[in-house]
């Protein structure tokens, strides 16, 4: 199934064409399992991430 990672903003918000860039790329990313490790390297090494009930710590967790 393919999807569709392009955002929208409403009428007047002027939104910075970079970070429309960067919240669709990750998005992808991170529904794309081949691409695991690009997706890791938009955390730093130490950070937290969680996701429902899990956590895990540094990049190596995830």
């Amino acid at each position: 199934m393919s999807h569709s990672y392009a955002s929208e903003y409403p009428p007047g918000i002027d939104f910075d064409p970079a970070y429309k860039k960067f919240f669709e790329d990750f998005y992808a990313l991170s529904d794309t399992p081949e691409v695991h490790e690009k997706y890791a390297e938009n955390f730093t090494d130490d950070a937290t991430l969680i996701m429902a009930s899990k956590t895990v710590k540094g990049k190596a967790g995830m």
